[in-house]
């Protein structure tokens, strides 16, 4: 059996079970007492704004009112105005829904919430009023009401109930990061890091970052001890960005100097075994030894830097990013103890990983938000075609649950395979509910009996929700059987809606798998191929950028993307040539560049004539592989770099913002051609010696 499958409940998964099943519970209950029009649509909601974490509750909860309430004055602007054109009123509706698709897909924080519920609430009030129109009003109130009530009573109980905080969870995720830091960085080190590790190293690293920052969000509506942290988790996630291409870099001069003929010089291989040592005592570190190490790699940094041969060059240009790795390293282990004191104030003195300063930014595909919201809106008029041509009563169902689906999986690559499970737990919930409704709820009599017979059902699924494997099935369980149970103050059983509304249900699964079909199912090599357009078309035009500003924003995009390509390089077929893609390499050129952007006002005549060669042919090798995404390196670019770093190789030929640029040569050169041999001028101006 895959280890994948198996199911691992403990007690926090039983806890968050019973947590729910309260609160929806207590949101029905209320919801009978005050007289609600749709009392279950309180229960339902309590399941679907629920999270394991009380922070996440809040943050999305209070999004998730804002967004029905803005959905709801919506209808009440559209409905009365558009009352006597049924036709027009649906596409009102539908570009309504597709609108605000578009814009939450334009934002992936919490705040995505508020748009996304303001366009398929505008569905669920407006379609459920088309042939009721005078009721428009109350049928707004109430479903304010019933959603407000269940998101309120969802987030007392998370936060009432032994609320589960982020703070510690962050911690813990925090200690898991630094440790594989510190195991990849000491493979690296001691040189048994290969290059396919690396590369899996980096990526899930990658992947982790962006977990860390989707926490951090969450942070301001926690109420542990680490609420006050969110600034020193900013900077510690900048460290955390700065790491992963440097422990690259450095994992790649390494390897190179290892398949030199002369290998490691023994000085530099004690210097690299004092850095490992350092990095693997973790916590009990000292920020003196960092400081003797800095000593030391400037020693050696200075006898290598006379020199001009290649291997020579790789120890120069290791040295520097040895500097950086002890820095960053340094000031991780900083914020990480102050962090864990619940120190609110961050280090004054962190200034390693300042090129990563800023808010993260992170990759947004506009292409996708609009298709997405093309795909809504047809599948919605399609919907309401049908329904209005047959006559269908319960047509408007179908319309308001697939203006819902079109919605809810918009921010998958491909969100046919999610919807075609939801559908089939859709029907599961279909045949409990049938269950419940024909053989169970007949028989019950008063609250509390009701309560009994739900909680077999709906603690087993709350158990489920909160496990990764079979979260997703139990929640759509959960959810459907608690809106198809369609439980009122006194027991009503209609056989004909029952079906009808059943049906409708089906129906909108399908037609939401067909549009989307049709529309936005991309296969993962085409995912894949995206992401990487992306990245060559931002160090493209990084080749034309000379603010500063650019590269914090450059780099943090860049390791955004590096781990939302993670997941999609999974699901890539065996025999893909995109395995062998290496988005950290371009990643680097891009960081190079806008090193040498940064130091361009520093540059001599003759290294600014040096540079603009350089980001010509760059701009046109990456502009090549925008056109064809096996494209090459010209060998024309192979002599362009190796004669603008025999240039720059003696000391005296260069300035100090000329050391910059060689090194970022030397970097980009191991990037674009690490397999190619170097040919370097000495001594001798028609000399030329092999490496």
């Amino acid at each position: 059996m895959n280890k994948s499958a198996h199911i691992h409940v403990g007690w926090s998964e039983v806890i968050f079970a019973f947590k729910t099943f309260l609160a929806s519970m207590l949101a029905l209950w209320i919801a009978f007492q005050f007289g609600f029009a749709k009392p279950y649509w309180a229960m339902a909601t309590v399941y679907i704004v629920s999270q394991p974490l009380s922070g996440a509750v809040t943050s999305k909860a209070l999004y998730r009112v804002g967004g029905t309430f803005l959905g709801a004055l919506m209808t009440l602007v559209l409905v009365p105005n558009l009352v006597n054109a049924p036709a027009l009123l649906c596409l009102a509706l539908a570009l309504w829904v597709g609108f605000c698709l578009f814009v939450s897909l334009l934002d992936r924080t919490p705040r995505s919430y508020l748009f996304m519920l303001a366009g398929y609430t505008a569905a669920i009030i407006g379609f459920a009023s088309v042939n009721n129109p005078e009721l428009i009003f109350d049928t707004a109130v109430s479903r304010v009401q019933e959603i407000a009530l269940g998101i309120i009573c969802a987030s007392v109980m998370s936060r009432v109930i032994f609320p589960r905080h982020v703070g510690p969870v962050l911690t813990g995720r925090i200690e898991a990061w630094l440790g594989d830091a510190g195991k990849w960085a000491q493979a690296v080190l001691s040189g048994r890091a290969k290059e396919a590790q690396s590369r899996g190293d980096a990526r899930r690293m990658a992947a982790d970052t962006i977990g860390l920052v989707a926490l951090t969000a969450y942070l301001p509506y926690d109420t542990s001890s680490h609420k006050q942290a969110r600034e020193q988790l900013n900077i510690l996630e900048q460290h955390m960005t700065a790491l992963v291409p440097l422990l690259s870099a450095v994992a790649d001069r390494i390897t190179a100097l290892q398949e030199d003929e002369r290998g490691i010089p023994a000085p530099l291989r004690a210097l690299l075994a004092d850095i490992s040592i350092w990095i693997a005592a973790g916590r009990e570190g000292r920020e003196a030894t960092a400081e003797q190490l800095q000593l030391e790699i400037s020693h050696f940094e200075k006898i290598v830097e006379q020199k001009s041969d290649w291997q020579s060059l790789l120890e120069f240009n290791l040295c520097a990013r040895l500097r950086n790795l002890v820095d960053v390293w340094e000031d991780c282990l900083v914020l990480r103890n102050a962090i864990a004191t619940g120190n609110g104030r961050p280090p004054s003195h962190l200034a390693a990983a300042a090129r990563f300063a800023g808010e993260p930014v992170l990759h947004l595909d506009t292409s996708v938000a609009w298709i997405s919201g093309l795909a809504a809106t047809v599948g919605i008029l399609i919907c309401c075609a049908f329904w209005i041509g047959t006559g269908w009563n319960e047509g408007s169902n179908a319309a308001q649950l697939t203006a819902a689906f079109c919605c809810i999986f918009s921010s998958l690559d491909n969100p046919v395979p999610a919807i075609k499970t939801h559908t089939w737990c859709v029907v599961g919930a279909i045949g409990i509910v049938a269950v419940y409704q024909f053989a169970i709820l007949p028989v019950v009599d008063g609250f509390p009996r009701l309560v009994l017979v739900l909680a077999p059902f709906l603690l087993l699924g709350g158990t489920f929700m909160a496990t990764p494997v079979w979260g997703f099935p139990a929640f759509a369980l959960c959810v459907n059987g608690s809106l198809f149970l369609n439980l009122e103050s006194a027991y009503n059983l209609d056989y004909q809606l029952f079906f009808n509304n059943n049906l409708a249900a089906v129906a909108a699964g399908v037609l939401a798998i067909m549009v989307i079909t049709l529309f936005r199912a991309i296969g993962a090599e085409a995912g894949v191929v995206k992401l990487l357009r992306s990245v060559w078309a931002d160090v493209a035009q990084m080749t034309s950028h000379r603010e500063e500003g650019e590269t914090p924003a450059f780099v943090r995009r860049m390791v955004d993307r590096l781990g939302l390509l993670v997941p999609r390089l999974v699901a890539l077929p065996t025999g893909s040539y995109l395995h062998a893609s290496d988005m950290l390499s371009d990643i680097r050129v891009g960081l190079n560049l806008a090193d040498l952007q940064r130091e361009r006002a520093g540059l001599s005549a003759d290294e600014i004539e040096i540079a603009e060669g350089l980001l010509g042919g760059l701009s046109t090798h990456f502009q090549d592989k925008l056109a064809d995404a096996k494209a090459r390196p010209g060998p024309w670019l192979l002599t362009s770099i190796d004669e603008a770093i025999t240039r720059l190789a003696p000391p005296p030929a260069r300035s100090p913002a000329g050391t910059t640029l060689l090194h970022a040569l030397i970097g980009m050169r191991r990037c674009l051609f690490p397999q190619a041999r170097f040919f370097v001028t000495v001594a001798l101006p028609n000399q030329r010696l092999r490496s």
